[in-house]
């Protein structure tokens, strides 16, 4: 076996050529009735009739992503050094995340599919948990 190299499986291969801004955006984007605008300049992810879910900016490799929680699962993240109360829309239970290495990206990401379950019509809410 050792002299063989090393393989990845095909999965974990795509899993790290992916950005952190590609994984947070295919998530997103793969809820239903989900779409991606630019409203601000940035991307900005809206179910429905426009309801806006999540936002995301890129800074280098890192990316910010600002999503809704729900107050219990707020008051956990805001003990994280790597989340904040969102800008100007943190008094309504809006917070961001810093995205920088997969530990927060997994975090993050399930946050996501908390926040388009709040956002999103009542029909459509429990995509955001299948397959999760």
């Amino acid at each position: 076996m050792d002299n063989f190299p090393q393989t990845r499986d095909a999965n974990e291969t795509t899993k790290h050529a992916m950005t952190y801004a590609d994984r947070v955006r295919a998530l997103a984007l793969s809820f239903p009735q989900t779409y991606e605008d630019a409203p601000w300049g940035f991307p900005v992810f809206k179910v429905a009739a426009n309801k806006l879910f999540a936002w995301m900016t890129e800074r280098g490799e890192h990316v910010e992503v600002t999503l809704k929680l729900t107050a219990e699962e707020r008051e956990i993240a805001e003990l994280l050094p790597w989340v904040r109360r969102a800008s100007h829309v943190g008094r309504y239970g809006w917070i961001t995340a810093e995205v920088t290495s997969d530990e927060t990206l997994a975090a993050t990401l399930e946050w996501i599919r908390e926040s388009y379950w709040l956002k999103a019509p009542p029909d459509v809410r429990e995509a955001a948990f299948d397959g999760a």
